[in-house]
């Protein structure tokens, strides 16, 4: 039995959204706080993303949410960031970590990580406009290497946030290579508050390997997540020894219903093409591990009712539902690395 473990899910723009929360909130299985897809800073004054807005101020769930913001502009952050701090919001945080190479472009996201002096700005700014307790922190390793860490941690240290969540791979890297524990390691026992891990968490055996190897406060898990929504009462069951559940088809057609419900509740005017297509973004990742036919047919349908034909012939029964995903995918990639790791290492000359 290990101490209680945070958990997170991890912010994805158009998936992580109030459908999935309310999904995971039917199926009674929650993480400790939840981070929104996040809003982007701009110079100009707008309305903050009503769509996301709704996964504030609408949480059943009773568990703390966090507004993400992504943008470079200290006051302009700021600004926002109080905007946030107007709702049932539990506080902010700064994502710099995304990889996507529009954002990166300018200057935010993981592109922040580029620029020392703009981290710097953003992160005195934001941790001064926001109370103890209220601002969090989502950061890369580094834009092209890991050891960029080196010099971007103590930038993060200076201002004191209440926790850092860490993707351990480069913005470089994206989602395809291995992990580097080693650098979540330092930064737990570097920083004074808690640190999360992130990346290649998909089962109970890869949480393990992170525990072992990092000794982080917290585990945040993404697209396992839409694979497995039931990762995060797994994961809890596990760290207090406990028996986990071991859902089968039948407990994934269940979750698919529920999703396909809560999906459709989110627009104003439905519109059957525009449901679907926002129903395979979120099963491309419960594909995963599933017979091969239904991503081939799931992806092809383009009613709701062959859409739910679909996901009724294959998944009603009691097969059971693989914990583990397949690694021969680009979604789901090296996270064997983790198991095989037999020790944290820095480069030479940076001590844990």
């Amino acid at each position: 039995m290990h101490k209680p473990m945070l958990l997170a899910l991890a912010p994805m723009k158009d998936v992580t959204d109030l459908a999935f929360i309310k999904t995971l909130n039917d199926l009674n299985s929650l993480p400790d706080y939840f981070i929104t897809e996040y809003f982007r800073t701009v110079a100009h004054h707008k309305k903050m993303d009503p769509y996301i807005m709704r996964s504030i101020d609408e949480n059943p769930t009773g568990r703390p949410i966090y507004g993400q913001l992504v943008g470079q502009e200290p006051e302009h952050l700021v600004r926002d960031a109080l905007n946030l701090m107007n709702h049932a919001c539990a506080g902010v945080d700064l994502n710099m970590g995304c990889p996507a190479p529009i954002v990166c472009r300018r200057g935010a996201g993981g592109g922040m990580l580029r620029s020392l002096r703009a981290m710097d700005s953003a992160l005195g700014a934001l941790r001064d406009a926001l109370p103890a307790g209220g601002f969090s922190v989502k950061c890369r390793l580094g834009y092209e290497t890991p050891d960029e860490f080196e010099r971007i941690l103590p930038v993060i240290a200076r201002h004191a946030p209440d926790r850092v969540c860490i993707h351990a791979r480069t913005v470089r890297e994206g989602y395809r290579s291995p992990v580097h524990p080693e650098w979540v390691k330092w930064a737990a026992e570097t920083l004074k508050c808690p640190v999360i891990a992130n990346g290649n968490i998909v089962d109970m055996q890869t949480a393990e390997a992170w525990v072992r190897l990092a000794a982080p406060a917290g585990l945040m898990a993404g697209r396992a997540a839409l694979r497995n929504p039931w990762i995060f009462s797994q994961l809890r069951a596990h760290f207090r020894g406990e028996a986990a559940t071991a859902p089968t088809f039948r407990d994934l057609l269940r979750y698919i219903r529920s999703l396909y419900k809560r999906t459709l509740e989110m627009q104003d005017h439905y519109v059957e093409e525009k449901h679907i297509h926002r129903m395979k973004k979120y099963l491309v990742y419960t594909a995963r591990g599933l017979p091969e036919e239904f991503d081939h047919h799931m992806k092809r349908a383009k009613t709701s009712r062959d859409f739910m034909h679909i996901c009724e012939e294959i998944l009603d029964n009691d097969t059971a539902f693989p914990p583990t995903p397949p690694e021969d995918t680009h979604l789901f990639a090296h996270f064997n690395a983790l198991l095989t790791q037999e020790k944290a290492c820095l480069p030479a000359g940076i001590q844990l």
